[in-house]
C-alpha cells in the first residue's frame, strides 16, 4: 500500500485527486491539508511514502517545502503539481530533490501511475518542463545541494541544540509544540519583519504581536529577536533563498 498525503488549497482539487488515486486499490490517502503548514505537520507526524503539493501554498511556498518534508521525513518523496511556475520556482524546486513534477490537467489521468513508479524509486518529469529543467542543470550541480543540506541539517542535529553562541533548550520540533499563528509569526520574524508589518500582514493588532512574541519567547527559550530569527533558520522554518 503506498501511503499519500495531499495537500492542495482546493477541496474540489483535493477530492478529485483522492477519488483518482483511491480507486487503484493500492494508493491509500491518509490525510489531506490546504497550506503549508499542514504539509509539515501532517507529514512531519505521518511520514507518508508519497507527498503530492500544489505549488501554490499559503504559509510556505510549495517549491520552498520539499527541504523542509525532507528534515521531517527523508524517506517521503514530494510530488508537485504545477500550472505556471518560474524558472527561479523551478530551480529551487529541483535542487531540492522533488520526485515529480506533473503539469495540472495534462498528465493528472495518469497520476496513479506516475506515483506508482515513484514509489519504486523512479521520478517523473512533465515532458513541457523537462527541456526547462535541462537548462536549469549546470545551476543545480554547482549548487543544489545548498538548500537541502541546509535544511536537513536544520532537524537531523536535534541533539545538539548549538547554533552560534545560543544553546537552544528545545531539541524537539517546533511544529510539534507551536500554534499555527505562532509559527507565522515567528517565519515573519526570520524574515526580518518588524511587528508592524507582522501586524498588518496577519489583520493583528501591534499588541497582539508583541504579546504572541513574548510567548514564542518562553516557548523556544529565546531572549531577543536576533536569537528568535538564529532558531527560525536553525529549524528551517525560513527556506533558504538562493535565486
Amino acid at each position: 500500500m503506498i501511503n499519500t498525503v495531499i495537500i492542495n488549497a482546493q477541496k474540489q482539487a483535493r477530492d478529485a485527486i483522492a477519488s483518482l488515486l483511491s480507486a487503484q486499490g493500492d494508493i491509500k490517502i491518509v490525510a489531506h491539508g490546504k497550506d503549508g503548514y499542514d504539509a509539515l505537520k501532517l507529514i512531519g507526524c505521518l511520514k507518508p511514502d508519497i507527498a503530492i503539493l500544489d505549488n501554490h501554498l499559503e504559509f510556505i511556498k510549495g517549491e520552498e517545502i520539499p527541504p523542509l518534508i525532507k528534515a521531517r521525513s527523508p524517506s517521503t518523496a514530494v510530488v508537485i503539481l504545477i500550472s505556471r511556475i518560474s524558472d527561479n520556482q523551478l530551480y529551487r524546486a529541483v535542487s531540492n530533490e522533488v520526485s515529480g513534477f506533473v503539469c495540472k490537467g495534462t498528465e493528472m489521468s495518469i497520476l496513479p501511475r506516475i506515483i506508482k513508479c515513484i514509489f519504486q524509486g523512479g521520478c517523473f518529469i512533465s515532458p513541457i518542463l523537462a527541456a526547462r529543467i535541462l537548462q536549469l542543470i549546470p545551476g543545480i550541480n554547482r549548487r543544489g545541494s545548498e538548500t537541502y543540506l541546509y535544511a536537513s541539517r536544520s532537524l537531523a542535529k536535534k541533539g545538539d541544540k548549538q547554533y552560534g553562541d545560543e544553546q537552544f533548550p528545545s531539541g524537539e520540533d517546533p511544529m510539534e509544540y507551536l500554534s499555527k499563528r505562532e509559527l507565522r509569526i515567528l517565519t515573519c520574524i526570520g524574515e526580518g519583519c518588524t511587528s508592524d508589518e507582522i501586524a498588518r500582514n496577519l489583520n493583528l493588532t501591534v499588541g497582539t504581536v508583541r504579546n504572541y512574541i513574548s510567548s514564542l519567547m518562553h516557548k523556544t527559550g529565546t531572549a531577543n529577536r536576533s536569537q528568535m530569527v538564529r532558531f527560525a533558520f536553525y529549524y528551517g522554518l525560513v527556506p533558504l533563498n538562493l535565486g
